[in-house]
């Protein structure tokens, strides 16, 4: 391979980082915000300046050479450090916090909780801008390089991350009045096979636990409704297409609207944990610290 008479670029070295973090072109492309052929001539760039391939490419998979996989674990850190130094001078040389903020969460824990604290702190910061690209709530899919906080329910693993515990998800049964009068109130599990399910992918099972005997019951029966949006589900609650089984955030102004009926009070369902995930090592820009600490704290009012 002819080697280039150009330096270094710092864009090229990060587009390798990507590529072996996230396995393929175009994820990592995505991750850097630029197009894929862009990624490729930047990749194409490095190694030609380099004179070694880096990355070995076929139709299907990508993978970095022995080569390439030992230059990105002794670059990694030292971009990463660069990456540090450069955000810390930066915080110091304006008296005004700024910064972009990349952010990932859950749809509905977006919508129904984190959005009107997500305005209140861009209106403190004006600075700050927020860029919310992913909402999701799988636990494979964030990175330090992704994102700067990511919003998760449930436990998490392992990771880089720090996890802050912020809050609980409890999920309760709930029913338009109307449907509620029209096909009866269930006080059972066993009652409640024989109503229209409502279900938010992929809560298929419902899983409720008896106040009194701690005893579990799974519930399998058929699903009138399967919808990847919770505000959807609810939707069709209030319409009075059957039961939904909804995060208390999510219903939790239909219920005090009168719009929805809390079901079945000595059974529930298991609360999950809400956590905010963030850097744990190094240096931590201002403007993400002063993130976390307002989230933490606007969160913990709430409780």
């Amino acid at each position: 391979m002819q080697r280039s008479k150009n330096g270094m670029k710092l864009d090229d070295l990060r587009t390798l980082i990507a590529i072996a973090q996230h396995g393929s072109f175009r994820a990592a492309a995505s991750s850097l915000a630029i197009p894929p052929a862009t990624l490729s001539r930047r990749l194409q760039r490095l190694e030609d300046t380099l004179g070694s391939q880096l990355v070995i490419r076929d139709s299907r998979n990508v993978a970095l050479t022995p080569l390439g996989k030992s230059y990105v674990e002794r670059c990694q850190p030292l971009i990463a450090s660069l990456e540090a130094a450069t955000s810390e001078i930066q915080d110091c040389s304006h008296d005004t916090p700024r910064g972009a903020l990349r952010v990932s969460a859950p749809v509905g824990l977006l919508t129904y909780q984190l959005m009107p604290l997500f305005n209140q702190f861009l209106a403190q910061y004006p600075e700050i801008t927020l860029s919310l690209t992913h909402l999701s709530n799988q636990q494979h899919d964030y990175s330090p390089e992704q994102y700067d906080v990511a919003f998760r329910v449930g436990q998490q693993p392992d990771s880089s991350f720090a996890a802050a515990a912020i809050g609980e998800s409890q999920r309760i049964l709930v029913a338009s009045p109307s449907y509620l009068s029209q096909h009866g109130t269930p006080s059972s599990p066993s009652e409640l096979e024989q109503h229209a399910r409502l279900a938010s992918v992929p809560e298929f099972e419902w899983a409720l636990t008896c106040k009194d005997t701690n005893k579990t019951v799974r519930l399998h029966s058929p699903v009138r409704i399967a919808i990847a949006d919770l505000n959807s589900v609810m939707q069709a609650a209030i319409n009075g297409l059957g039961i939904a089984c909804l995060p208390n955030y999510v219903v939790a102004s239909a219920i005090k609207e009168q719009q929805l009926v809390t079901l079945m009070p000595d059974w529930y369902s298991p609360p999950r944990p809400i956590y905010m995930l963030y850097q744990r090592m190094g240096y931590i820009p201002l403007h993400i610290s002063l993130f976390v600490d307002f989230m933490r704290n606007a969160l913990a009012k709430n409780d």
